[in-house]
């Protein structure tokens, strides 16, 4: 790949991330753009634990567990301790976290259809085809830097 491709797909991801970080953030029905990020996985996931969701949104625990604390005294999240191993703590929408949850998807899917009408009718699958094609690849780079970084356990290095 040529360094003008590069730097042409550079510019352009800069671009699409300033337009949508102001989107995102305006989209977040009066929580931080963080606590919106966790409220929309548990509304995917359902009930999770802790260290699934950390997982989930690739975030390490003690940042989570902030985030999750802000959501807690708000209470648009419960969290509860595992009956058979205490460690073990389990996070959920609450009622009131599933009504902000609505909202924020009622948001961003109005501000998402206003985008995809810009979008011609018969390139739409395609944009979410290669959409998912530059985040798998994404994935994928960050998993090898990772493997890098830490060894790879079939290899013997460290987990």
């Amino acid at each position: 790949m040529h360094t003008r491709q590069i730097r042409s797909y550079r510019r352009i991801l800069r671009r699409f991330e300033r337009v949508t970080s102001s989107q995102l953030k305006s989209c977040c029905s009066g929580v931080t753009l963080a606590q919106c990020l966790v409220l929309l996985e548990v509304d995917e996931g359902g009930r999770l634990t802790m260290g699934q969701l950390a997982t989930h949104l690739r975030l390490d625990n003690s940042t989570l567990s902030r985030t999750v604390d802000g959501l807690v005294a708000k209470g648009l999240l419960g969290r509860e301790r595992g009956d058979s191993d205490r460690r073990i703590v389990w996070i959920d929408l609450t009622p009131e976290g599933a009504t902000v949850c609505r909202s924020i998807h009622e948001e961003n899917d109005a501000h998402s259809r206003r985008v995809f009408d810009k979008i011609p009718a018969s390139r739409r699958d395609a944009v979410i085809r290669d959409f998912e094609i530059l985040v798998e690849a994404y994935l994928d780079c960050e998993a090898e830097a990772n493997s890098e970084t830490h060894g790879d356990p079939a290899e013997g290095g460290s987990p």
